[in-house]
This record gives structure tokens, C-alpha cells and sequence, in this order.
């Protein structure tokens, strides 16, 4: 049976994580060939009835605690009410659905909203929310293991871990009348998949609560909107730290040149800019006084610079040994072009 449109009790606040006690995530099965199995119980036994060998019931334990004035509600609790303002989901348990009021809610929700009101179902992880006699929540991912046990008077027994779905095989006898006027029996086994259920905790909260505290719990697989619109990305490894361990590097080893390569670099550059500058004045020289030796019918070989002869004389034009050899007396002028490691630029 599916509840709607309550106005709901409130519980109280609900602003900081909360552990329940282990045994409420076991799944207490009524009976042996029952198909569902509920957590957040304790076995009970009524008192009147002496025969009863224990059954279980909600337990107000299981929940986060409540205010005075919520009182202590009855068997079955069908969602009991709400806590706000609501924060944190308990621990092991996940925001799994979201409704906000005035816009189609994440599940079919029990208790309505006031305006500028959001809710948070809070379910065990592998749970989602669901309206079954009140909300609650249900199992649905099918690697999901549980705890299971039994009432035996106050006490849980027979403990034992499940996959789910699990299933249950049931035997159900049939009579019916036979060809020979008389009646009989037939034992029909079945198998029927066992229905696991959680308490589920709404939280609501308004913008004015997180804004005096954290941010909100969120539906799973949706990033915080408090953390993607005002928390910016931080790295873990400051500028100078290796980034697998987030320790110092030593300045040697944090790429780039160290002051010793940087201060050999210049040394040489300018070194080189002075040899540069002798040979210039030796071509020079050789230039006045030899010149004519370089016999004309033996072309020289051209140097690795790229001049362009075309912007000054069309067509094809094979340059003589004379004006190939005093190109490098211009270099004198324009040392500054080279880099450390001499590679020359274009002209």
C-alpha cells in the first residue's frame, strides 16, 4: 500500500553522521519459508501470548535519535516522520532519491514539503527508495550480500550472509477432487524471490541550513552542487614536490637548467662570440691580400646558410668563389642571432 500526502512528524535535526548499532543491518526474516526480510528490527515477544516463540518488530534504536515530543510510534512504523534540518546520512547509508517542493519528487514521497524545502531518502547503499506501506527502501542491486537471522524469543539466531536475489522454495498442497468422487492432495513447489527492506531516513533541509553549515547530501551519482558551484579544484602537490609523493625536489631535479649549466652557457657564448669576431678580421684581412689566389674555374663549396639570390639577381645564378667566401664576414655584425648551441638562423 502506497502513503502519500502526510504531514509527517519531525524527528529533530539530523546534522552530523550517525552510527547505528550493528544488529540493524541484519535482515530478520519472519519465518523460514517467509519472502521478505526487514532491517532496523529487534525480536519481540507478546506477552499474552504465551506460545509465541519471538517475531520482529521496528525499533525506534535503529533510527537516528528523535526528539521527546516525537514520541514512540507503533509496529509497523510506515515512515514514521522526518528530521530537519537533515545533513548527513547515516553511516553505510547513501542519499539515494531527492524531491524538491513544487517539482516532481525522486520517489513517491510520504510526508509533503513547505516552500523552499528540499528531501533527502537516505537508503542502505545498494537500496533505492521506494513507497510500501509508508516509505521505506529495497533492495535492488544483485551483487548485493546481507546479513540474515531469525527470531527465537528475544534473541537473533541462525545468522547466515546471502546474495541477492536470493529465493525461497515453497511448497504449497492443493486439494482437489479426484476422478473417483473423492479428494485429494498435490504438493506444487515453487520458488519465490525474497523482497529485502530498509528503513529509509528523510532529511530535509532549506537554503538557509546549509548555508550555516555543510553541504546537503545528494542523490548518488550527482556531485554536490554546493561543492561543483564553490569549491574550486586544489592540488595536492605544491610547485617544487614530486607529484607521486608530494614531497620537495631538490632544485637540481625539478627540470629546467641549474645555476652551474646556466652560468657554463654564458661563459661560452660569449667566448664564442670573441673567436667569431677574430675570424671575421682574419677573412678579412686574407680578403685584401689573397683574394685573387682562388682560381675562378674552381667553384668553392657552398656553406650551409640559405641566402636568397633571387631578390637580387633573376634567373639562374651560380654565385663565384668570391662572393661565397665573404658572406661569413657579416657574421661579425650579427653574432647576436646565434643560439648556445650554434645552430645558425636564417637570414
Amino acid at each position: 500500500m502506497v502513503i502519500t500526502d502526510r504531514a509527517g512528524t519531525l524527528l529533530g535535526p539530523l546534522t552530523t553522521t550517525w552510527s547505528m548499532p550493528s544488529s540493524c543491518s541484519v535482515h530478520v526474516v519472519p519465518c523460514a519459508t517467509c519472502d521478505g526480510g526487514f532491517s532496523g528490527q529487534r525480536c519481540v515477544v507478546e506477552e499474552e501470548d504465551k506460545e509465541s516463540t519471538g517475531a520482529p518488530s521496528d525499533y525506534t534504536g535503529c533510527w537516528p535519535p528523535a526528539l521527546t515530543e516525537a514520541g514512540t510510534p507503533g509496529s509497523p512504523f510506515m515512515g514514521w516522520g522526518f528530521y530537519s534540518p537533515g545533513l548527513a546520512c547515516p553511516t553505510g547509508y547513501t542519499a539515494a532519491c531527492t524531491a524538491e517542493y513544487g517539482k516532481r519528487p525522486g520517489w513517491e514521497l510520504e510526508f509533503t514539503l513547505i516552500p523552499g524545502e528540499t528531501a533527502v531518502g537516505c537508503c542502505p547503499e545498494g537500496f533505492k527508495c521506494t513507497n510500501f506501506n509508508g516509505q521505506t527502501c529495497i533492495a535492488v542491486d544483485t551483487k548485493l550480500t546481507v546479513s540474515t537471522a531469525l527470531c527465537s524469543g528475544r534473541e537473533l539466531v541462525n545468522f547466515g550472509q546471502v546474495t541477492y536475489p536470493v529465493f525461497i522454495d515453497i511448497t504449497t498442497t492443493i486439494t482437489e477432487a479426484t476422478s473417483t468422487g473423492g479428494r485429494g492432495t498435490l504438493a506444487v513447489p515453487t520458488s519465490q524471490e525474497v523482497t529485502l527492506l530498509a528503513p529509509m531516513f528523510q532529511l530535509n533541509y532549506q537554503a538557509s541550513d546549509v548555508a550555516k553549515t555543510t553541504a546537503p547530501p545528494t542523490a548518488q551519482a550527482s556531485p554536490s552542487s554546493s561543492e561543483s558551484s564553490h569549491s574550486p579544484p586544489i592540488s595536492s602537490n605544491p610547485v617544487g614536490s614530486d607529484p607521486t609523493s608530494g614531497n620537495p625536489v631538490p632544485a637540481g631535479e625539478q627540470g629546467g637548467l641549474s645555476t652551474g649549466a646556466v652560468v657554463g652557457i654564458g661563459v661560452g657564448a660569449a667566448l664564442g662570440g670573441i673567436l667569431l669576431g677574430v675570424l671575421a678580421i682574419l677573412f678579412f684581412l686574407r680578403k685584401k691580400t689573397g683574394a685573387a689566389e682562388f682560381p675562378e674555374s674552381q667553384p668553392a663549396e657552398q656553406p650551409q646558410y640559405d641566402y636568397k639570390y633571387a631578390t637580387e639577381m633573376p634567373g639562374w645564378h651560380q654565385p663565384n668563389a668570391t662572393e661565397l667566401w665573404s658572406q661569413p664576414a657579416e657574421l661579425s655584425s650579427g653574432s647576436d642571432r646565434w643560439s648556445h648551441n650554434h645552430h645558425p638562423h636564417p637570414t
